[in-house]
């Protein structure tokens, strides 16, 4: 019996490895052919893609990530090796499409064309160095200056090329302080905390809409992102630039007013619809400096309907900020992140540091550090922040994935 059980025992791993080592394609993806031509154009855009998706695990040479190939099991393919390149385009389409184990799926993520684009670009690495394309493109590459769309409260210019959709959890737990009870309450964990979550939709390669809903202030809102261009390799366009608008609207129950409240005007007050309405506008301009250096500035003009009464002196219905945003590239999936929000609010100014311990052109995972557990633009540039060091800090995380 125990003889038998080994003997099946070993089948089944033998099966395993067998399954791991031979990925086929069906008879049916052998025969596509690729509908583009092997152009500059379609071999930059395959390259663009590949650098962004395919060469953490494949190298940057498609020979393979050493730390990779050691460590994933099956290990990333060599993509110059004979046993790649004699298969069928329709074979290498396929498996970029269908993904397999730890390789994702690219059916939802980009389209037939971008796919395509990327079995074009695999096709040159049996032939010449990577280096040896980039050197003298004939067309420009567009350059992301961050990975995604959201860096840590600021929006950025990214706007994800997928047919799919993307889903963000952003959270901030409570202020804790340097004192014996930072670690009683677990660095502001045990605290009460703030979360945000959010989808995002791209309509094209210039356009995303997306739609959230915050905790503190019960707020729902929908907002759009239009890029107008982006920058390029050979610097003819610098810089990429967007504009974004959100409008929040905020659910949480009605503040409670004095029955002699007044408008400005001398009118009785009364709680409106619409003052539960608030608005955020950008203009955003960034610019990758080096491979491993991206920075951002915004113009941002955040609205609100209805202003506490009983403060003084008497807040503006309106704050204009700049904010500023910086990321540095530490490894092959690590960064660290920078933002800071002047702005005409008094006692407010953001300011964050994020270390992304996971990215990579499907995910990114940040623990942040900031001084203020707000979140939407609309809730944290009118939100008094606390004071670093004397009030603490909050610690957080952002969670980004794309579908």
């Amino acid at each position: 019996m125990i003889q038998k059980l080994f003997i099946f025992s070993l089948f089944l791993y033998l099966s395993q490895v067998s399954a791991q080592n031979h990925w086929q394609a069906p008879d049916t993806a052998k025969q596509l052919k690729n509908p583009l031509d092997d152009t500059p154009a379609v071999i930059h855009q395959g390259q663009n893609i590949f650098k962004s998706l395919c060469q953490s695990c494949h190298g940057i040479d498609g020979t393979g990530n050493p730390i990779m190939v050691k460590s994933l099991n099956p290990p990333p393919a060599n993509l110059t090796t004979k046993t790649v390149q004699q298969q069928t385009d329709g074979e290498i389409f396929w498996k970029i499409t269908q993904g397999r184990g730890l390789m994702a799926s690219y059916k939802n993520m980009l389209s037939d064309k971008e796919r395509w684009a990327v079995v074009s670009y695999i096709r040159t690495l049996a032939q010449k160095p990577m280096t040896q394309i980039s050197k003298k493109p004939d067309v420009p590459n567009a350059i992301d200056a961050f990975p995604f769309s959201q860096l840590i409260n600021a929006k950025t210019t990214f706007i994800r090329q997928t047919k799919g959709f993307g889903f963000g959890i952003q959270h901030r737990f409570g202020a804790t302080k340097f004192d014996k009870n930072m670690l009683q309450n677990f660095f502001g964990l045990d605290l009460a905390a703030n979360m945000r979550f959010f989808f995002e939709i791209p309509i094209n390669d210039r356009l995303m809409l997306e739609t959230g809903r915050t905790r503190y202030g019960k707020f729902y809102d929908l907002g759009a992102k239009y890029l107008i261009f982006k920058q390029t390799s050979d610097n003819r366009k610098p810089v990429s630039i967007a504009l974004y608008e959100n409008i929040a609207i905020m659910t949480d129950n009605a503040p409670s007013y004095s029955d002699q409240a007044t408008f400005d005007n001398g009118n009785k007050f009364e709680f409106k619809f619409y003052h539960r309405l608030y608005y955020d506008t950008q203009i955003i301009i960034s610019r990758k400096f080096t491979s491993n250096f991206s920075a951002q500035i915004a113009g941002q003009l955040v609205w609100r309907n209805l202003t506490p009464y009983s403060v003084k002196p008497k807040e503006q219905s309106y704050v204009i900020a700049v904010p500023i945003s910086m990321r540095y590239k530490l490894g092959l999936k690590s960064a660290l992140d920078f933002e800071i929000m002047p702005n005409t609010q008094p006692h407010n100014m953001p300011l964050s540091v994020g270390y992304e311990i996971a990215s990579s052109g499907n995910h990114v995972f940040q623990i942040t550090l900031t001084n203020s557990d707000r979140i939407l633009s609309q809730n944290l540039l009118f939100y008094p922040t606390i004071k670093y060091p004397k009030d603490g800090f909050m610690l957080g995380f952002n969670l980004v994935r794309y579908f």
